[in-house]
């Protein structure tokens, strides 16, 4: 329940940080900063006793988790727990550990069944809900993502990422004419099946339109077809 193994020197995370360094130094790694794939019961926080989110006990898990991957070489953290005041744990984390030039860069997760394939994989099902309690509802994200972003800038993050994209163009958007700071477009699990259906060449221009519609950088299942038709295309 305390997710121990998200701390173990050692663990998956921290081995395939150290795997991806050594096999190519200067690629920037970015890792996810979470609950719910160490927990036992699938839920991104931690609980009390009595089944309550335990606000204090994650952002300690969370600021942990990220000085342990940044300390491991990864570049950029990324909280992923939609709970307010957990990017302000982990940015005052780094920084009191000397690490202030590690980035954070939180999720604007928008509620969407595109997860799917990922929480089966990963066993990160909640025991009980869905986790709707702790991403943003598609029918007002419009609003909402706005306002989440607002509020992870001011705990101090440095970029933000949104999740899924392939539904949330539109919130891209918005969120290019909203902010300043880098945005990372995350085309989730669910989306690849789609992506598969659009080939190599779909797959290219799919990901240069969310280029246009703002992202800076994009995290994608489909990376490998991508860099191999870009490559052919030179």
């Amino acid at each position: 329940m305390w997710a121990t193994e998200a701390l173990r020197r050692g663990n998956r995370m921290l081995a395939a940080i150290d795997t991806v360094k050594n096999a190519a130094p200067d690629m920037v790694v970015t890792t996810e900063v979470c609950g719910c794939s160490w927990t036992d019961h699938g839920e991104c926080a931690l609980l009390t006793s009595n089944r309550r989110v335990d606000r204090e006990a994650t952002f300690e898990l969370m600021a942990a988790m990220a000085l342990a991957h940044a300390k491991q070489g990864a570049d950029i953290v990324s909280p992923t727990a939609m709970i307010d005041g957990t990017v302000r744990a982990v940015r005052d984390y780094l920084n009191q550990n000397g690490m202030p030039d590690v980035g954070v860069n939180p999720n604007l997760a928008i509620h969407t069944s595109l997860y799917g394939p990922f929480k089966t994989l990963m066993g990160t099902n909640p025991q009980r809900g869905d986790r709707r309690g702790m991403q943003l509802e598609p029918g007002r994200a419009d609003r909402e993502v706005l306002l989440q972003a607002d509020r992870w800038l001011d705990e101090g993050a440095d970029a933000l990422t949104l999740q899924p994209v392939l539904t949330c163009t539109d919130l891209l958007v918005r969120l290019r004419d909203h902010v300043r700071v880098p945005l990372v477009a995350y085309s989730t699990s669910g989306e690849y099946a789609a992506l598969i259906a659009l080939g190599e060449q779909g797959m290219v221009e799919y990901h240069a339109g969310l280029l246009r519609a703002g992202a800076d950088l994009i995290l994608t299942y489909a990376a490998e077809q991508v860099a191999r038709a870009l490559e052919a295309a030179r």
